[in-house]
């Protein structure tokens, strides 16, 4: 190699250190909004007056129109040429969508309910469009091989900074506790600070351009009917189903909390918070965990690890238990969130990145819409009086993520050669270990000859049996975990 091309490598790689640097801060700027608003919407139009319907409708609609947005995307980065150029004006567009609802109540005075599910919709929508293209962006960026790590420490970073954040919020909540709506305002505009400082992160981006191939180009009808074939449209409808189960649900958590057990503001907060905690420290575990026994070893556990978590909250109320119950949901959270994205990157080629980033977007979207519209139809169906209508979901949840834990386990196989190690040894060894009651991992591993699986929709027949360490550079942005 000349000293020329060595000059031009090296500035190439200060480039995408740089915007792994800017992916980071981007990353925890965003979590700074998310927990400065996330956990608190539905509290907001709760305070404003609406119903637990409309508090349904709010996690419903806004994943209905989120599901349908992302069909937009890959079209969108064709027409743009530019990923970078889509995602700085979808994020900038949703900056601005935070202060109208900041002042809902006073500028829409009895609609102000359906202001907010209007503009919170509008501006993770807007998020969204842009959500597949900064995601082909960031995988640019960092090794294959490196990915859990990375993953696994950006995670931590945007855990510390959601826990910061909702601490703050809830503070902000507890100081305005006369008068809640005004509390709800100040998130919302503080929510608008942090969403700009990630747009100037997001600006530092390199963007190596877009190159169309047509022949890496399909249809979402296309993805569908690939069902049979491709393990990752299997992956899809799978962790779609997931979300359908676990939406029946998640929405009416926050009133259960609030309306039905009677959670002060101080006391939903640091139920939030424990979640948020310990996300931030697993995250790094689970990635770690998944470079050496494979994201589906984590998955097949993790699915039905989640499905009991609605079972521990009719057992009891009280917020001792309720904040275990949390910690336990994002500790199994955390890896099946980590572990779904690695997947992801895992199943497809860069040239079909984008497309399938956005199908999956789509159908998960749908599940998650469908779950909250049938929870608030259950909810509504049911009475708004006693703990039933909530019992009812919860129940109904956790049934429905049995189901889709056990098709992930019959229908979704590994993409990549691992380690054969029993996960459930090597977690407790590693359990113990952290104790200091027993050495070293390596005696629980099994070698022997790996299982090659289909190559998924969006993979080379090659790329599903190759190691790691030939893989192309390929890394993802991270997936929030719901601790519900």
């Amino acid at each position: 190699m000349c000293a020329e091309e060595r000059k031009l490598l090296g500035a190439e790689e200060r480039k995408l250190l740089g915007s792994r640097r800017a992916a980071d801060a981007d990353a925890a700027l965003a979590s700074v909004m998310n927990g400065l608003t996330e956990p608190f919407m539905i509290p907001y139009v709760l305070a404003l007056g609406a119903t637990p319907f409309q508090a349904g409708l709010l996690s419903s609609c806004r994943n209905l129109v989120l599901a349908g947005v992302q069909l937009l995307s890959p079209g969108l980065v064709r027409r743009v040429g530019s990923r970078r150029s889509l995602v700085l004006w979808t994020v900038a567009l949703q900056a601005a969508l935070w202060l109208p609802l900041a002042l809902a109540q006073p500028i829409f005075g009895a609609g102000a309910v359906v202001a907010v599910i209007v503009g919170y919709t509008l501006g993770s929508a807007s998020a969204m469009l842009g959500g597949p293209a900064w995601s082909s962006l960031v995988a640019d960026y960092t090794p294959a091989g490196e990915r859990g790590r990375q993953f696994g420490r950006r995670a931590r970073l945007a855990g510390i900074a959601a826990t910061v954040a909702g601490l703050a919020a809830g503070g902000a909540l507890e100081l305005n506790r006369g008068n809640a709506v005004t509390g709800f305002a100040v998130l919302c505009a503080s929510a608008c600070l942090a969403r700009l400082a990630s747009f100037g992160a997001i600006t530092r981006f390199h963007d190596r351009g877009h190159v169309e191939e047509p022949h890496a180009r399909f249809s979402f009808l296309q993805f569908l009917r690939a069902a049979p074939r491709s393990n990752f449209a299997r992956f899809t409808l799978c962790m779609s189903a997931n979300s359908l189960a676990t939406h029946v649900a998640a929405p009416f958590f926050a009133v259960y909390l609030l309306e039905r057990a009677g959670y002060s503001y101080a006391e939903y907060t640091l139920v939030m918070l424990g979640g948020s905690l310990t996300g931030m420290c697993v995250g790094p575990w689970w990635g770690k965990l998944g470079d050496r026994v494979g994201n589906q070893a984590v998955l097949r556990w993790t699915t039905v690890g989640v499905a009991l978590l609605p079972a521990l909250w009719i057992v009891f109320d009280h917020p001792a238990w309720m904040l275990g119950a949390n910690v336990a949901g994002a500790f199994l959270w955390g890896g099946l969130s980590l572990s779904a994205t690695n997947f992801l990157y895992d199943a497809v080629t860069p040239a079909k990145r984008h497309a399938c980033v956005a199908y999956f977007n789509v159908l998960n979207g749908l599940g998650v819409s469908a779950g909250a519209l049938a929870g608030g139809w259950i909810v509504a169906w049911a009475g708004s009086d006693g703990m039933a209508p909530f019992y009812a979901v919860f129940a109904l949840s956790a049934a429905l993520r049995l189901v889709s834990a056990w098709g992930f386990r019959r229908f979704v196989h590994e993409v990549r050669q691992v380690d054969r190690i029993e996960l459930r040894r090597l977690m407790g060894e590693r359990l113990i270990g952290a104790l200091g009651l027993a050495p070293g991992e390596r005696r629980f591993e099994r070698r022997g000859p790996q299982r090659r699986a289909r190559a998924p929709l969006g993979v080379h027949a090659t790329d599903a049996s190759k190691s790691r360490a030939a893989e192309s550079p390929a890394e993802g942005g991270e997936k929030r975990a719901v601790n519900m």
